[in-house]
Protein backbone atom coordinates (compact mmCIF):
# COMPACT_ATOMS: atom_id res chain seq x y z
CA UNK A 1 0.00 0.00 0.00
CA UNK A 2 1.55 3.31 -1.11
CA UNK A 3 0.91 6.49 0.84
CA UNK A 4 1.22 9.94 -0.59
CA UNK A 5 0.85 13.14 1.41
CA UNK A 6 -0.55 16.47 0.44
CA UNK A 7 -2.07 19.64 1.84
CA UNK A 8 -5.61 20.89 1.27
CA UNK A 9 -6.49 24.55 1.79
CA UNK A 10 -9.90 25.42 3.19
CA UNK A 11 -12.11 23.49 5.54
CA UNK A 12 -14.47 20.56 5.34
CA UNK A 13 -18.03 20.83 6.58
CA UNK A 14 -19.27 18.24 9.07
CA UNK A 15 -22.12 16.24 7.61
CA UNK A 16 -25.35 15.88 9.54
CA UNK A 17 -27.20 13.29 8.60
CA UNK A 18 -27.34 0.35 8.77
CA UNK A 19 -27.40 -1.95 15.54
CA UNK A 20 -25.84 -2.65 18.77
CA UNK A 21 -23.09 -1.13 20.83
CA UNK A 22 -20.28 -2.98 19.08
CA UNK A 23 -21.62 -2.10 15.66
CA UNK A 24 -21.04 1.62 15.89
CA UNK A 25 -17.90 1.73 18.03
CA UNK A 26 -14.72 3.15 16.61
CA UNK A 27 -11.17 2.23 17.48
CA UNK A 28 -10.44 4.49 20.46
CA UNK A 29 -6.68 4.02 20.29
CA UNK A 30 -4.53 6.68 18.69
CA UNK A 31 -3.30 5.47 15.30
CA UNK A 32 0.32 4.34 15.27
CA UNK A 33 2.80 5.51 12.68
CA UNK A 34 2.82 3.24 9.64
CA UNK A 35 3.33 3.27 5.90
CA UNK A 36 5.44 6.44 5.83
CA UNK A 37 9.03 7.40 6.58
CA UNK A 38 7.85 10.32 8.74
CA UNK A 39 7.11 9.36 12.36
CA UNK A 40 4.55 12.14 12.60
CA UNK A 41 2.18 10.65 10.00
CA UNK A 42 -0.76 8.57 11.31
CA UNK A 43 -2.28 5.71 9.42
CA UNK A 44 -5.59 4.92 7.78
CA UNK A 45 -7.99 2.74 9.81
CA UNK A 46 -8.36 -0.62 8.00
CA UNK A 47 -11.33 -1.62 10.17
CA UNK A 48 -13.53 1.06 8.62
CA UNK A 49 -13.04 0.19 4.94
CA UNK A 50 -10.90 -2.07 2.79
CA UNK A 51 -7.34 -0.77 2.42
CA UNK A 52 -5.58 -3.77 0.87
CA UNK A 53 -4.14 -2.97 -2.54
CA UNK A 54 -5.26 0.66 -2.36
CA UNK A 55 -3.27 3.81 -2.96
CA UNK A 56 -3.74 6.16 0.00
CA UNK A 57 -3.48 9.93 -0.30
CA UNK A 58 -3.39 11.93 2.93
CA UNK A 59 -4.11 15.60 3.61
CA UNK A 60 -3.03 17.71 6.57
CA UNK A 61 -5.75 20.34 7.07
CA UNK A 62 -4.32 22.10 10.11
CA UNK A 63 -0.65 21.69 9.11
CA UNK A 64 0.41 20.01 12.34
CA UNK A 65 2.42 17.35 10.55
CA UNK A 66 -0.23 14.64 10.95
CA UNK A 67 -2.88 13.74 8.36
CA UNK A 68 -6.53 14.61 8.92
CA UNK A 69 -7.99 13.14 5.73
CA UNK A 70 -7.28 9.79 4.11
CA UNK A 71 -8.51 8.95 0.60
CA UNK A 72 -8.15 5.42 -0.77
CA UNK A 73 -7.95 4.74 -4.49
CA UNK A 74 -8.08 1.52 -6.47
CA UNK A 75 -6.09 1.44 -9.69
CA UNK A 76 -7.92 -0.09 -12.65
CA UNK A 77 -7.03 -0.56 -16.29
CA UNK A 78 -9.62 1.07 -18.52
CA UNK A 79 -8.83 0.66 -22.20
CA UNK A 80 -5.10 0.50 -21.58
CA UNK A 81 -5.13 3.53 -19.28
CA UNK A 82 -4.46 3.27 -15.55
CA UNK A 83 -7.29 5.01 -13.69
CA UNK A 84 -7.53 5.66 -9.95
CA UNK A 85 -11.05 5.17 -8.55
CA UNK A 86 -11.94 6.59 -5.13
CA UNK A 87 -13.18 3.77 -2.85
CA UNK A 88 -13.20 5.30 0.65
CA UNK A 89 -12.57 8.50 2.56
CA UNK A 90 -11.80 8.87 6.28
CA UNK A 91 -11.72 12.21 8.10
CA UNK A 92 -10.52 13.26 11.57
CA UNK A 93 -12.19 16.63 12.15
CA UNK A 94 -11.05 17.26 15.73
CA UNK A 95 -7.46 16.05 15.16
CA UNK A 96 -7.52 13.54 18.04
CA UNK A 97 -6.32 10.59 15.95
CA UNK A 98 -9.77 8.96 15.68
CA UNK A 99 -11.88 8.97 12.55
CA UNK A 100 -15.05 11.08 12.81
CA UNK A 101 -16.46 10.62 9.30
CA UNK A 102 -16.15 7.70 6.90
CA UNK A 103 -17.63 7.37 3.41
CA UNK A 104 -17.40 4.31 1.19
CA UNK A 105 -17.92 4.61 -2.56
CA UNK A 106 -19.16 2.30 -5.29
CA UNK A 107 -17.13 1.79 -8.50
CA UNK A 108 -19.52 4.29 -10.11
CA UNK A 109 -18.49 6.96 -7.61
CA UNK A 110 -21.76 7.10 -5.66
CA UNK A 111 -21.99 6.62 -1.89
CA UNK A 112 -22.11 3.01 -0.65
CA UNK A 113 -22.14 3.74 3.10
CA UNK A 114 -21.49 6.58 5.51
CA UNK A 115 -20.69 6.83 9.23
CA UNK A 116 -20.33 9.92 11.41
CA UNK A 117 -19.37 10.72 15.01
CA UNK A 118 -21.09 14.03 15.80
CA UNK A 119 -19.97 14.42 19.44
CA UNK A 120 -16.38 13.20 18.93
CA UNK A 121 -16.57 10.58 21.70
CA UNK A 122 -15.02 7.79 19.64
CA UNK A 123 -18.34 6.13 18.70
CA UNK A 124 -20.30 6.55 15.51
CA UNK A 125 -23.69 8.20 16.05
CA UNK A 126 -25.00 7.75 12.50
CA UNK A 127 -24.69 4.93 9.99
CA UNK A 128 -26.24 5.15 6.52
CA UNK A 129 -26.52 2.58 3.73
CA UNK A 130 -27.06 3.57 0.09
CA UNK A 131 -28.52 1.73 -2.88
CA UNK A 132 -25.50 0.73 -5.02
CA UNK A 133 -27.50 1.18 -8.22
CA UNK A 134 -29.08 4.58 -7.57
CA UNK A 135 -26.80 6.06 -4.92
CA UNK A 136 -29.83 7.00 -2.80
CA UNK A 137 -30.20 6.35 0.92
CA UNK A 138 -32.18 3.24 1.83
CA UNK A 139 -31.48 2.98 5.57
CA UNK A 140 -30.12 5.21 8.34
CA UNK A 141 -29.45 4.29 11.97
CA UNK A 142 -28.93 6.92 14.66
CA UNK A 143 -27.77 7.03 18.28
CA UNK A 144 -29.97 9.89 19.45
CA UNK A 145 -28.83 9.86 23.09
CA UNK A 146 -25.14 9.16 22.36
CA UNK A 147 -24.98 6.10 24.62
CA UNK A 148 -23.21 3.89 22.10
CA UNK A 149 -26.34 2.11 20.83
CA UNK A 150 -28.42 2.91 17.79
CA UNK A 151 -31.99 3.62 18.89
CA UNK A 152 -33.55 5.04 15.71
CA UNK A 153 -33.83 3.37 12.32
CA UNK A 154 -35.10 5.18 9.23
CA UNK A 155 -36.22 3.31 6.11
CA UNK A 156 -36.41 4.97 2.68
CA UNK A 157 -37.91 3.86 -0.63
CA UNK A 158 -36.14 3.79 -3.99
CA UNK A 159 -36.85 7.48 -4.45
CA UNK A 160 -35.16 8.27 -1.10
CA UNK A 161 -38.53 9.17 0.39
CA UNK A 162 -38.98 8.29 4.07
CA UNK A 163 -41.37 5.35 4.61
CA UNK A 164 -40.94 4.41 8.28
CA UNK A 165 -39.09 5.25 11.49
CA UNK A 166 -38.55 2.79 14.33
CA UNK A 167 -37.47 3.91 17.79
CA UNK A 168 -36.20 2.05 20.87
CA UNK A 169 -37.29 4.23 23.77
CA UNK A 170 -36.26 1.96 26.68
CA UNK A 171 -32.86 0.86 25.32
CA UNK A 172 -33.67 -2.86 25.26
CA UNK A 173 -32.64 -3.27 21.64
CA UNK A 174 -36.21 -3.67 20.35
CA UNK A 175 -38.41 -1.02 18.66
CA UNK A 176 -41.42 0.14 20.64
CA UNK A 177 -42.48 3.16 18.59
CA UNK A 178 -43.23 3.20 14.87
CA UNK A 179 -43.88 6.11 12.54
CA UNK A 180 -45.48 5.25 9.20
CA UNK A 181 -45.10 7.51 6.15
CA UNK A 182 -46.67 7.63 2.72
CA UNK A 183 -45.17 9.77 -0.02
CA UNK A 184 -42.90 11.24 2.66
CA UNK A 185 -45.80 12.38 4.88
CA UNK A 186 -46.52 10.97 8.34
CA UNK A 187 -49.79 9.02 8.35
CA UNK A 188 -49.79 7.04 11.62
CA UNK A 189 -47.86 6.37 14.85
CA UNK A 190 -47.94 3.04 16.70
CA UNK A 191 -46.91 2.53 20.33
CA UNK A 192 -45.81 -0.37 22.51
CA UNK A 193 -46.52 1.34 25.83
CA UNK A 194 -45.66 -1.59 28.11
CA UNK A 195 -42.63 -2.75 26.10
CA UNK A 196 -43.94 -6.30 25.60
CA UNK A 197 -43.13 -6.23 21.86
CA UNK A 198 -46.82 -5.83 20.96
CA UNK A 199 -48.54 -2.75 19.59
CA UNK A 200 -50.88 -1.24 22.20
CA UNK A 201 -52.32 1.71 20.34
CA UNK A 202 -52.32 3.49 17.01
CA UNK A 203 -52.74 7.16 16.29
CA UNK A 204 -53.92 8.26 12.88
CA UNK A 205 -52.88 11.59 11.43
CA UNK A 206 -56.03 13.70 10.85
CA UNK A 207 -57.10 13.86 7.23
CA UNK A 208 -55.72 10.47 6.18
CA UNK A 209 -58.54 8.21 4.94
CA UNK A 210 -56.82 5.73 2.63
CA UNK A 211 -55.48 2.33 3.62
CA UNK A 212 -51.82 2.27 4.53
CA UNK A 213 -49.68 -0.82 5.03
CA UNK A 214 -46.31 -0.31 6.69
CA UNK A 215 -43.32 -1.58 4.71
CA UNK A 216 -42.05 -3.14 7.93
CA UNK A 217 -45.07 -4.30 9.93
CA UNK A 218 -44.55 -4.20 13.71
CA UNK A 219 -45.64 -7.16 15.89
CA UNK A 220 -49.36 -7.97 15.83
CA UNK A 221 -51.25 -6.85 18.90
CA UNK A 222 -53.35 -9.08 21.12
CA UNK A 223 -55.33 -6.12 22.40
CA UNK A 224 -58.86 -6.39 20.91
CA UNK A 225 -59.37 -2.67 21.33
CA UNK A 226 -56.31 -1.73 19.32
CA UNK A 227 -56.48 -1.09 15.59
CA UNK A 228 -54.33 -3.51 13.55
CA UNK A 229 -51.36 -1.82 11.84
CA UNK A 230 -52.81 -2.32 8.36
CA UNK A 231 -56.42 -1.62 9.20
CA UNK A 232 -58.29 0.98 7.24
CA UNK A 233 -59.63 3.94 9.28
CA UNK A 234 -63.40 3.88 9.67
CA UNK A 235 -65.24 5.71 6.94
CA UNK A 236 -66.83 9.02 7.82
CA UNK A 237 -70.61 8.98 8.31
CA UNK A 238 -72.54 10.64 5.47
CA UNK A 239 -74.10 14.00 6.36
CA UNK A 240 -77.74 14.00 7.37
CA UNK A 241 -80.15 14.59 4.50
CA UNK A 242 -81.49 18.12 4.23
CA UNK A 243 -85.31 18.18 4.09
CA UNK A 244 -86.64 19.66 0.86
CA UNK A 245 -87.86 23.20 0.96
CA UNK A 246 -91.60 23.63 0.86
Amino acid sequence: MRIRTGIVLGALLVVGAAAGCNKNKKDKSTPSDAGDTSSSVGKVDPTLCETSGKNVITYDLNRDGRPDVWKMYKVEDQGGTKVEILTCKQVDFDHDGRKDWVVGYTPRGSNAFEKADFDYDGRFDMSAVYDPKTGKRIEVERDSDFDGKYDIKEIYDRFESLTSVRRDRNADGEPDYWEQYKDGALVAILYDDDYDKKVDRREEVPGIREKFVAPEAPPETTDPDATPPDAKPPAAKPPAATPPKK
